[in-house]
């Protein structure tokens, strides 16, 4: 072979190779870029579906925080827009399965801190808390977790003076009086708070009495209110005081009274659904006879005082005015003896005697024996009583 037929062939071949590679070159080309268009499609379709599944909503875009009580002594109080969040995480849709899912995952939303008495400007954390078997059922992410909050918008608080609207009255008659206290605040909160004295009773003209609120300062901060006080001081200087002299003995009232005395006899007496002669006698034949009793003759015999030896008896004096009066009926006429009986005179704050004289027709007894009835009444005291007559 000669060398240009040689050099013609190998031309020939080498136009053969290059179309190949040319042909081989377009198809790998044409092979990459569809393999290319394939994988961008898969990754496409992978973050969509990681997109629907964890959707990410802030729930704190939800929540609104306001503060309960004083600043320095708040706590938070955390409230979910739950319609506003429902209606963001169901979008378009109506599917039930996802409104079911929707409303138990916003259901399981829980906010909470250990921080109190918290003050503006103070920062503490928050934990917020996700079912997470919900966020995965309805293809979202709530981003649970701690929060730190600063506190702002605080209120400082009401000032209040506690004890304003709070009565302490003193009842009863030294050394014996007693103690009421009423609470007179309007406010729910205010109006439940309750007061203790440091002495309930056996209380003497001229005692201090402490009246503490059950309630502690920091407690009442925390509901908003600012005391200035939570206990006080206050003087027994206006109660009355027992009796314990006979001369302190107001001869003007024993007059009322013994007017009293024996008008009640003559009242009781004429009382034709009662019995005086029965009363006085216990002898049940006075029960058939005609029930027209007359009183006559009817005066004050004596006035008695009584006086408590130390620590005797809970009644620390007595007066007993006596009396006699003529009592009769259509078919008999008897002399009888009444006792009437008051316990604990007293002189007022501004120095005046005073007795207790209501309800007389149950202050007395009778009898038709006069030294039994005597014994009865006063007599029998003598032990834990002095006995003096009034003049």
């Amino acid at each position: 072979m000669e060398l240009k037929e040689f050099s013609h062939k190998g031309e020939a071949i080498e136009k053969e190779i290059k179309k190949e590679f040319q042909f081989m070159g377009r198809t790998i080309k044409k092979r990459r870029v569809g393999l290319i268009i394939a994988a961008a499609g898969v990754i496409a379709v992978i973050a969509v579906a990681l997109f629907i599944h964890s959707q990410q909503f802030d729930v704190w875009d939800y929540i609104t925080i306001s503060y309960e009580g004083a600043n320095g002594y708040a706590k938070p109080v955390f409230t979910l827009n739950k319609d506003k969040l429902y209606k963001e995480l169901m979008g378009k849709s109506t599917d039930s399965d996802k409104s079911y899912n929707v409303k138990m995952l916003i259901a399981s939303i829980e906010t909470s801190t250990d921080e109190e008495d918290i003050a503006n400007g103070d920062t503490y954390k928050v934990r917020l808390e996700v079912d997470k078997k919900y966020e995965d059922a309805a293809g979202v992410s709530m981003g649970g977790g701690n929060k730190k909050i600063k506190a702002s918008g605080i209120s400082k608080g009401t000032s209040v003076e506690l004890f304003d609207k709070v009565d302490v009255t003193f009842t009863g008659v030294s050394p014996q009086a007693g103690i009421v206290i009423t609470n007179n605040w309007e406010d729910e909160y205010l109006s439940g708070l309750t007061f203790t004295p440091d002495k309930k009773d056996n209380i003497s003209l001229g005692d201090s009495v402490k009246i503490t609120c059950n309630t502690s300062y920091e407690d009442i901060a925390r509901h908003g209110f600012l005391v200035h006080n939570i206990e006080t001081s206050y003087n027994a200087d206006k109660l009355p005081e027992y009796v314990d002299d006979v001369s302190l003995i107001d001869k003007k009232v024993i007059e009322q009274v013994s007017k009293e005395v024996l008008e009640t006899i003559n009242k009781e007496t004429a009382d034709n659904t009662f019995h005086m002669l029965y009363k006085a006698t216990k002898d049940t034949a006075y029960l058939y006879h005609i029930n027209e009793e007359t009183c006559s003759d009817a005066k004050i015999t004596g006035i008695y005082y009584l006086q408590k030896k130390g620590n005797a008896g809970e009644t620390n004096n007595y007066i007993y005015i006596t009396a006699s009066a003529t009592i009769s009926d259509s078919e008999d006429s008897k002399t009888v003896y009444f006792a009437f009986s008051y316990s604990n005179a007293y002189i007022n704050a501004d120095g005046t005697f005073d007795m207790n004289h209501d309800n007389e027709e149950k202050r007395y007894v009778c009898s038709t024996d006069y030294d039994s009835l005597y014994s009865e009444c006063i007599g029998s005291k003598s032990d834990n009583y002095t006995i003096k007559e009034v003049k």
